[in-house]
């Protein structure tokens, strides 16, 4: 089943999508290494810097998931400079296992970029044992950065996503190769 995933800031919602974003229900471990959703949505509509971004994760019309990111100042003392830092990402328990978060991590680099267009990368901590997340974020481009930590609860794993974007593949019919309509370069 194909889905039809876009993501919209917090304050591009409407007052019932808002109330939406805040029923959505997660599994308690999820409440404890994510936080209550009232929280996230707490962090973003008191952010006065702009280096907090809340956006929610629709599939088509419904309200999948929601997520926090952070930037600058605002992003932990473990992110690289100019990284976004996704915090508190959560799909609704109707919504998991169908592929949503990974469409939803897929699409986010674009449109991250057209909101915070100086980011170079994303990056996240997930806790270890979140098997099924970790494999999730790899799905979608998460490079696994080796570092293991004893976090706030157990030990999580730093991952990262660059959003640099590929050069130009140079046009290899001018050089007489003949095979232009191919090309080695991984675009990710």
């Amino acid at each position: 089943m194909a889905h039809e995933i876009h993501i919209v800031r917090w304050e591009e919602l409407n007052p019932a999508q808002k109330i939406d974003v805040e029923k959505l229900k997660i599994s308690d471990q999820q409440i404890e290494y994510a936080g209550p959703t009232h929280r996230a949505v707490a962090a973003c509509a008191s952010d006065v810097t702009g280096d907090i971004l809340g956006a929610a994760i629709f599939d088509g019309e419904a309200i999948a998931g929601f997520l926090v990111l952070k930037r600058r100042n605002a992003a932990p003392g473990w992110a690289s400079t100019g990284a976004a830092v996704i915090s508190a990402l959560r799909i609704d328990l109707r919504f998991q296992g169908l592929g949503i978060g990974t469409a939803a991590l897929r699409h986010l680099p674009e449109w991250l970029l057209a909101h915070w267009t100086d980011t170079a990368s994303i990056m996240l901590s997930v806790d270890e044992e979140n098997e099924a997340g970790r494999r999730s974020y790899a799905k979608a481009g998460w490079l696994d950065l080796g570092i293991r930590e004893k976090g706030r609860i157990g030990w999580v794993r730093y991952m990262r996503r660059d959003l640099q974007i590929a050069p130009p593949v140079p046009d290899r019919s001018s050089a007489g190769r003949g095979d232009a309509g191919t090309s080695d370069a991984c675009v990710g």
